[in-house]
């Protein structure tokens, strides 16, 4: 037997297991939306029986002695039951309706708060990658997701319910008609055959449909990235400057294509299910007509009776048949609840560590590489190896090197968004991993080169909180040289940025954006200081001019420049200089330009066209 065989036939249990969890979540986050949903969908299934019951007593009634008081009685209960069970049900279908959305927000944020716990890391591994896009794309874009159990789960029992309402209201007439019972025998085994037939049938069409939406997921995410690029506004440069359009459009109707065909094969394959199911299902309720209709004939049963057992089989029918595809759903959709729970299950590997990080009165933390190598997850080759440095607060250290030579790794490791594969960075002698993490983090401020702004006002951007002291942002904006841009917008602070969320957002330049981190990093006041290439896309003239500006604005704070190019050794005392992962030399910019031969020497000369005014 195959491991594919084996994992099929062991599928039983793991369902149940997993939706024994899965049930266990929605009624600690939910249980009132539950039994409300479970509630709604017992009134709707009981209301058709309900309205049988009492026009079959009315058809009697009215056929039989005409008694105005049963006459009253039985328009009174069937129209007035009626009308109350369905006010009801229209009530719970509000409240139902409102939970719905209540807990899709809280399935949100139970999913959001885990993508932010997870370790930085471990979204980079492509594994845990792939695992995350597959999850939102089926939760978010292809509504398989917890709601389908709250939907589905209270509809699947009570499709039981009523096949048993079912049951209970045909009893009378298999009663009626036992002395008959080889016409019962072979009308129970028809019945049975039809109605399994058209069960069946439409649990093979849903089934059709299931793999066929999990064929073309995959396929999905390729058209939903082309759509994404012709929905977000700020790729329409690059498109129509160089004619992307046609080339994308090619690519979406490729896709489309894709997805058409295999619908195409999903309706071929489906259309003789359909069909057998509705011919079976209509045989059956013809088969149930013919039967109560002799019955009546024959004095067994009345013309009220007729009707009602002629209506129940045929809602047996309905109901079983939506049961079985109810069943179908449900298996399928463990598929994703399995998948949504090992994402939720990845365990964080980075030590959080509990030790609080000392307040120092006098900002001193002392920061040690010993040894330190590593390598990204899935990769054999070393990004940085054997790194050992040390710098205290008050310095100001430039990282310079060509591109890809570790520079922005080394970042990642100071930061701890990532552990170092061997070796080990202490800060006042002691393993930075022992340190609460949230903590540590709280002692930098960072700028990379691929820095992000968010649709919020300009104040919050900058405090990254919505409550924030005024004075301090705008204090910290105006020393990154956003004076001129608070004095022009009215709204000052609350100025939108971007139009994401607000049609009067401000689209700031790229200029402006980079100066609204650096102020980010400035009023964050940690001790440390990182700046990861955030004026890459500048000249070198332009680069210096915000580098020398930021220096003075944190002055007494640790500082480290990352850069492949050399604006940022003006005016820093201590430089290293990296290279395949390296650290090749350290120093001032006068000894290392002694060393003729060093990589720092072929830097600095090879760009010295640019800094000829300033030597």
């Amino acid at each position: 037997m195959s491991a594919a065989e084996k994992r099929e036939k062991g599928k039983g249990k793991r369902v149940l297991r997993i939706y024994k969890r899965a049930i266990g979540l929605v009624c600690r986050e939910s249980g009132a939306y539950m039994a409300v949903q479970t509630g709604n969908w017992i009134l709707w299934t009981c209301i058709p029986y309900w309205g049988i019951w009492f026009s079959a007593k009315l058809l009697d009634e009215i056929l039989g002695n005409r008694s105005l008081n049963y006459l009253i009685l039985y328009v009174s209960l069937l129209l007035g039951g009626n009308l109350a069970l369905r006010f009801l049900g229209n009530f719970l279908d509000v409240i139902s309706s409102h939970k719905s959305f209540e807990f899709s927000q809280k399935q949100n944020m139970i999913f959001a708060r885990k993508v932010m716990e997870l370790d930085y890391s471990l979204l980079e591994e492509e594994q845990i990658h792939m695992l995350h896009k597959q999850v939102v794309r089926e939760t978010f874009h292809e509504g398989k997701n917890l709601m389908v159990l709250q939907a589905n789960l209270p509809h699947f029992l009570c499709t039981l319910v009523g096949m048993g309402l079912s049951a209970a209201m045909v009893w009378e007439l298999l009663v009626q008609m036992r002395d008959y019972g080889f016409l019962m025998a072979l009308f129970v085994l028809t019945a049975v055959l039809g109605i399994w037939v058209s069960g069946k049938c439409g649990a093979m069409n849903n089934r059709i449909h299931q793999e066929c939406n999990r064929f073309i997921s995959e396929n999905c995410v390729q058209r939903d990235g082309f759509l994404n690029y012709f929905n977000q506004y700020e790729h329409g440069k690059e498109i129509r400057i160089y004619q992307l359009g046609k080339l994308m459009i090619d690519r979406l109707m490729a896709a489309h294509h894709f997805n058409d065909r295999a619908l195409d094969r999903r309706s071929l394959k489906g259309i003789p299910y359909v069909v057998l199911s509705g011919f079976a299902e209509e045989m059956t309720v013809a088969l149930t007509y013919c039967l109560t209709g002799l019955a009546a004939i024959m004095g067994k049963i009345t013309v009220g009776g007729m009707t009602q057992y002629s209506r129940s089989i045929e809602l047996f029918i309905r109901n079983l048949r939506n049961c079985w595809t109810l069943a179908v759903t449900l298996w399928y959709n463990a598929d994703y609840l399995e998948r949504y729970f090992e994402f939720l299950d990845t365990p964080s590997r980075m030590k959080k560590g509990g030790l609080p990080v000392e307040k120092r009165v006098d900002g001193e933390y002392r920061i040690v590489f010993e040894h330190v190598s590593f390598c990204y997850p899935g990769s054999e080759t070393y990004a940085l190896k054997d790194i050992n440095m040390e710098f205290t607060v008050g310095e100001k250290m430039a990282v310079v090197g060509m591109n890809g030579s570790g520079k922005s790794t080394f970042i990642k490791l100071l930061c701890r968004l990532y552990d170092p594969t061997e070796g080990v960075i202490t800060m006042n002698g002691i393993d930075i991993r022992r340190y609460d993490y949230q903590e540590y983090l709280s002692l930098f401020s960072v700028v990379f080169q691929d820095f992000k702004l968010f649709s919020f006002t300009l104040g919050e951007n900058v405090a990254v909180a919505e409550d924030y002291p005024e004075e301090k942002v705008r204090d910290a904006l105006e020393k990154a040289g956003m004076k001129e841009f608070l004095q022009q917008h009215k709204e000052g602070l609350h100025t939108c940025l971007y139009r994401d969320f607000d049609e009067c957002g401000v689209e700031v330049s790229g200029g402006e954006a980079q100066k609204i981190v650096l102020a980010r990093a400035v009023y964050k006041g940690a001790p440390f200081v990182l700046l990861d290439e955030p004026t890459a896309a500048l000249d070198p003239k332009a680069e210096y001019e915000i580098y020398r500006r930021f220096n003075d604005l944190v002055a007494d704070r640790t500082t480290v420049y990352i850069s492949h190019r050399m604006s940022s050794c003006r005016f820093c005392g201590d430089i290293a200089v990296f290279h395949e992962g390296r650290m090749v030399q350290r120093g001032t910019h006068e000894s290392l330009m002694e060393e003729t031969g060093g990589k720092y020497y072929e830097l600095w000369t090879a760009q010295a066209r640019y800094y000829q005014n300033e030597s």
